[in-house]
């Protein structure tokens, strides 16, 4: 089993950071205000301490690694996000115990790997790759959150309920809007991301796409994507067809990206 000496305290202590904007948020209490910074900050720089720690001895692909990369990549364009469209700080409300959740999978899955992964060799192409990679991931969640709250907004307001959803998360307007921004954001990271690592699979074996699980599930996550984004823009699609076009798409690429490492290092490598 892996060490367990400084890692879970880097956990425990994201989680603690991760908690007071997630309790502010979701009594709709946040605003964007000298507080909001300090605890948006705080909640940045600790939630991103498991990652820091993971990556101290060079990039491992690991499950662990993985979640806890992507909890750091998710508030960093979550905190661009804000500063750009001050409305998404009140989708902290959906941001920081999906994150909380991440960091806690991350500690689980570091627990009970039966060895920790190696450090992935060096290299401009892949590391370019792997930028990319967790940047559209990072970018799909956060919009894939947005479509989460469109979902019950919409829902608050067919039932004409005074709803929690109606109360803390921005109007269903801006969301809608966050939600299409990054998900045009993660439409062109998610490509770029494919091409770099074609790229790196020449460079390394000779061969463009060599076609496994990942490959698979990534370029069905990218069609979802792109389907959804060709019909907003010529038939108008939104609400909650769109919200569900982007959660399919989502769970796609969360197959291909920590699913699979879920899969060979838990399942497989446990049986």
């Amino acid at each position: 089993m892996r060490a367990m000496s400084t890692f879970p305290i880097a956990a425990i202590a994201a989680i603690f950071a991760l908690l007071p904007l997630s309790i502010l948020a979701g009594r709709g209490r946040l605003e964007r205000n000298a507080l909001g910074w300090l605890l948006l900050a705080a909640a940045l720089i600790g939630g991103s301490l498991p990652a820091i720690m993971e990556l101290q001895s060079g990039w491992r692909s690991g499950l662990a690694a993985s979640l806890h990369v992507t909890v750091a990549a998710t508030l960093v364009v979550f905190t661009a996000a804000v500063v750009l469209n001050p409305p998404a700080l009140r989708l902290a409300a959906l941001v920081g115990p999906y994150a909380i959740l991440l960091v806690v999978l991350g500690w689980i899955a570091a627990a009970v790997q039966a060895e920790p992964p190696l450090a992935a060799a060096p290299g401009a192409w892949f590391a370019g790759h792997v930028l990319l990679a967790i940047a559209a991931y990072a970018a799909l969640t956060l919009s894939a959150l947005a479509a989460c709250g469109v979902l019950l907004e919409e829902r608050a307001f067919k039932a004409r309920t005074d709803s929690w959803a109606s109360r803390v998360l921005p109007p269903l307007a801006e969301t809608e809007s966050l939600q299409n921004a990054l998900l045009k954001l993660a439409a062109i990271l998610l490509l770029l991301a494919l091409a770099t690592g074609a790229a790196n699979e020449f460079l390394a074996v000779g061969q463009a796409l060599v076609l496994t699980h990942k490959i698979l599930l990534s370029f069905l996550a990218f069609a979802v994507v792109l389907v959804l984004l060709v019909l907003h823009h010529r038939t108008g699609l939104r609400g909650r067809k769109a919200a569900r076009w982007l959660l399919t798409g989502y769970l796609l690429l969360t197959l291909a990206y920590p699913g699979v490492k879920f899969v060979r290092e838990i399942l497989i490598g446990h049986a």
